[in-house]
């Protein structure tokens, strides 16, 4: 089947997805921005079939079936809503919304109109994540006790930019958390029953900085470090009583390390491309549209990050 895609935005991400969609040989049907001459440029760079005037001529258009929303956070929730009520199916970056209560207005919506609503979360689609995860359940790293993730950059201090912007969605936890959350949930086998967090905020109320302890009924624990002032490896490390597994650049990693405790070994191991992180997204996608159900075990792990978020938020809460 193929499925013609319209890409909404044409920022940073977008033009990485349309790089992904003309390295695979995939023609991308139509693009959508507030700016026209963005819209014409992006449409020339990548070859782009229809150039979107206005999103209602995006969901009224009867040849989009689907559309990858790469605009500001803070926007998703209207755009999706929108293209849902008109039946296309929608494939949303992160943080797929500002909050629970959003996200859930959305997959219920998504329901009713019988379409797919996904997080273009790179990490699950990763094709080496997916073997490490078959090798947890296979029990090659014996009992799993501990997942540690750091996410960490320096984003100069700028009340108005996007990361320290309330109105914008700012703070580290829509950012790099949702990443660092996302990747210690997907490594562990059952959701989280307790959950402590720690913030410090920036000057304009913005969390800076989180390092969260995440516990469930099955004894696994996670800590997740994201900071916007310190920086730190994208590194995830999955511990268990066999050995451990430290997958640095985790959020679309090639390539991991291995160390098997009987042996007291290191193994290298790698599947995927990281350059086709993007792409690995539309693939999955497209198949879950073909078979609905699959898209089950990708949206449990966002409604569980989701979860996980409102009680960090009362841990802060807390703090005050």
């Amino acid at each position: 089947m193929t499925v013609n895609w319209t890409i909404v935005g044409t920022g940073v991400i977008a033009h990485e997805m349309a790089t992904a969609f003309n390295q695979n040989n995939r023609e991308i049907y139509g693009v959508f921005s507030r700016n026209a001459d963005k819209v014409k440029q992006f449409a020339s760079d990548y070859g782009v079939v229809h150039q979107f005037n206005s999103l209602d001529d995006v969901f009224f258009d009867n040849y989009v079936d689907a559309v990858y929303i790469a605009t500001p956070h803070n926007t998703h929730f209207d755009i999706a809503k929108k293209a849902i009520e008109h039946g296309k199916h929608v494939l949303m970056e992160k943080a797929i919304t500002m909050n629970k209560e959003d996200l859930d207005k959305l997959e219920n919506l998504a329901k009713k109109h019988n379409v797919m609503l996904l997080e273009a979360m790179t990490l699950v689609h990763m094709p080496l994540a997916k073997k490490i995860k078959s090798m947890i359940n296979d029990g090659q790293l014996g009992k799993i006790k501990h997942i540690s993730v750091t996410h960490g950059s320096v984003k100069p201090y700028d009340a108005k930019n996007r990361f320290f912007n309330p109105d914008l969605g700012g703070g580290v936890l829509l950012d790099m958390g949702v990443y660092g959350i996302s990747g210690a949930r997907y490594f562990m086998s059952d959701q989280p029953n307790n959950v402590h967090s720690f913030v410090d905020y920036a000057p304009t109320g913005v969390d800076e900085q989180t390092v969260t302890i995440l516990h469930n009924q099955l004894g696994e624990s996670a800590m997740v470090s994201v900071s916007l002032q310190a920086k730190q490896p994208k590194a995830l490390t999955i511990s268990g009583t066999k050995g451990y597994i430290t997958i640095p650049e985790y959020p679309r990693a090639q390539s991991a390390e291995v160390y098997h405790v009987d042996s007291d070994t290191t193994e290298f191991i790698t599947e995927g491309s990281t350059e086709n992180a993007l792409f690995y997204e539309i693939l999955d996608f497209e198949n879950i549209m073909d078979d609905p159900s699959s898209i089950q075990k990708y949206k449990t792990i966002t409604d569980d990050v989701f979860t996980i978020f409102e009680q960090m938020k009362t841990s802060w809460s807390q703090q005050k």
